[in-house]
């Protein structure tokens, strides 16, 4: 704390300067008393800012959006009741019908991106089954053709061979007839050829 000593006019100064130098002891005295009167009003507004900081404000309901106010120290509110949307600052409350808020296209717009969200995530895992069952099914098929022509060829080669052996043998049985008919006819010419000719004949 300052305090401004009072000194004792001078026995030789005249009483008017003496009277001014009292008075402006005074006055530095009362503008030293108001800088400190000021600065304790700043402590005081300091602490009563941190002391409403601290303090609880008062519960909002839910859903309640709160903005900082525009400098008249009002926050603005924003909330939904019953299918309108309310606005209020301070003493001021204005109604919006819900409807006015939001466009139609908007609530066709969310109720599409809805559907094409659940078709991805639930109908895209259910088209990858369905697709791999007939893929399943598909295979299957084309393993029994696979099986079913080799079979085919198979059979098609034992034919042509069953074919094959049924002609060698049918000359094999024609070579064998040929081969007898040769002997019988030889067999013949020598029983001929040993029979003794007659002579009275």
């Amino acid at each position: 704390m300052n305090t401004v000593r009072q000194q004792p006019a001078s026995p030789g100064l005249p009483a008017e300067i003496a009277q001014t130098i009292r008075e402006t002891q005074q006055a530095t005295r009362d503008a030293a008393q108001a800088t400190r009167d000021a600065a304790q009003a700043t402590r005081d507004a300091a602490q009563a800012d941190a002391d409403a900081a601290r303090a609880p404000a008062e519960p909002l309901p839910p859903g309640t959006i709160v903005f900082t106010g525009d400098g008249s120290g009002e926050n603005v509110r924003i909330n939904v009741k019953g299918g309108n949307v309310v606005l209020s600052q301070g003493d001021n409350t204005t109604t919006i019908p819900l409807r006015d808020v939001v466009p139609q296209g908007l609530v066709q717009m969310s109720w599409a991106l809805a559907a094409s969200v659940i078709a991805v995530f639930i109908g895209w895992p259910i088209a990858r089954a369905i697709a791999r069952a007939i893929d399943r099914r598909g295979r299957a098929v084309r393993a029994d053709n696979a099986l079913e022509a080799q079979l085919q060829q198979r059979f098609d080669a034992m034919e042509r061979n069953i074919d094959t052996v049924a002609v060698e043998m049918e000359r094999l049985s024609e070579a064998q007839r040929f081969t007898s008919k040769l002997l019988e006819q030889r067999s013949a010419a020598e029983q001929r050829a040993a029979v003794p000719v007659d002579a009275n004949r």
